[in-house]
């Protein structure tokens, strides 16, 4: 059984049409995998086996890569104890007055949001730096670096 490098062309180009239609996103994988082989095939020509093994290998590499990326719980820090976040520094973009709260950005998600409302023991200016000290339910209890 010979493939022609379109036959993997097209086969790849399904896979990737097919991930749009299927909410599980490891089809691509498989499809990029495939148009990979295609473009190998252009170079060179290997043999069926050599192609299949290629397929299979750059698939499950590209996917095993994509699952440790996003699988990895401390990207997010999303559902850890408040102990976790403590001591962590973000940018104020509104400023923490007596009578109103201010809000916090990170560089990276905090407890799956990047954006929080804050309070402070002492007014804090838009623009400072700060780093969290409490977590008190949906705000943020910060103090300025």
């Amino acid at each position: 059984m010979d493939l022609a490098w379109w036959h993997w062309l097209v086969l790849g180009m399904v896979l990737v049409g097919l991930e749009m239609t299927v909410p599980t996103f490891f089809l691509m994988w498989f499809g990029l995998g495939a148009i990979l082989v295609g473009g190998v095939m252009l170079v060179a020509a290997p043999g069926f086996a050599v192609q299949f093994v290629l397929w299979a290998v750059s698939s499950l590499a590209m996917m095993g890569v994509w699952l440790k990326w996003f699988k990895n719980p401390d990207r997010t820090r999303a559902g850890q104890a408040k102990e976790g976040v403590i001591g962590i520094a973000g940018l104020m973009t509104r400023p923490v007055t007596e009578t109103e709260n201010g809000e916090i950005l990170f560089q990276r998600p905090v407890l799956g949001a990047d954006r929080w409302p804050v309070l402070a023991d002492t007014p804090i200016e838009a623009g400072a730096r700060a780093r969290i000290v409490d977590v008190l339910g949906q705000t943020l209890k910060v103090q300025k670096i």
